[in-house]
């Protein structure tokens, strides 16, 4: 009994160093992106903005296509965690894993950076909105299947290197719940990110009379 509690200690201890490692990627990719949106050109920086007039534009004439709107969120949530998922029964996918993680939170960065320095002191409440809570669950999911990957990837490299069998079975059931269930999380936050978030803006902008 010691030594199952003992090795369950252990693995407690390695997944909670992975998920701190993960934070750390995160934490400094969202930084980047947000400062990225200062050190970009006026012109880049017009495009921006132009793009985020227009999106507000669209939200207040209702011209929204949603459909579309949800392809989109659904191959950059479901998609990228597919790819992720994939990745993790490679060698080298370990590497690419932590790209991408690291390009989520850019993105989340840079798009918050964006909308407060184009619309000020009303771009915070809009950051919030925008950011609250489906992305922050997004980037909660992707640190989690990025986590499973990562250990998947580095069982396969040590099976590897001490040229020893490998018995993934048990594993790879968890493996694949963890996908089943992080593509449920993100689907049910694509939904509430194109239907429920531009009503909210849209009442926020009638309330501030935008």
């Amino acid at each position: 009994m010691k030594k199952y509690m003992d090795k369950l200690s252990r693995n407690i201890h390695i997944n909670k160093n992975l998920f701190i490692f993960l934070l750390v990627i995160v934490i400094i990719g969202i930084t980047a992106g947000a400062l990225f949106t200062a050190i970009i050109s006026t012109e880049d920086k017009e495009l921006v903005t132009s793009y985020l007039n227009d999106f507000i534009t669209n939200i207040k004439e209702g011209k929204l296509i949603y459909e579309n709107s949800l392809i989109n969120a659904l191959i950059l949530t479901i998609g990228v965690a597919l790819i992720i998922w994939l990745l993790g029964v490679s060698v080298i996918g370990f590497i690419v894993v932590i790209v991408i993680l690291f390009l989520k939170a850019f993105v989340l960065g840079f798009s918050v950076g964006s909308i407060i320095a184009t619309f000020k002191v009303k771009g915070i409440l809009l950051a919030f909105i925008y950011s609250f809570p489906h992305q922050v669950i997004n980037i909660l999911v992707f640190m989690l299947i990025s986590a499973f990957a990562l250990i998947m990837s580095f069982k396969i490299i040590n099976s590897i290197t001490s040229k020893k069998p490998l018995d993934l079975k048990h594993f790879m059931n968890r493996y694949l719940i963890i996908l089943i269930f992080s593509c449920l999380v993100l689907l049910i936050s694509s939904l509430y990110e194109i239907y429920v978030v531009p009503k909210l803006i849209n009442f926020v902008m009638s309330i501030l009379k935008w």
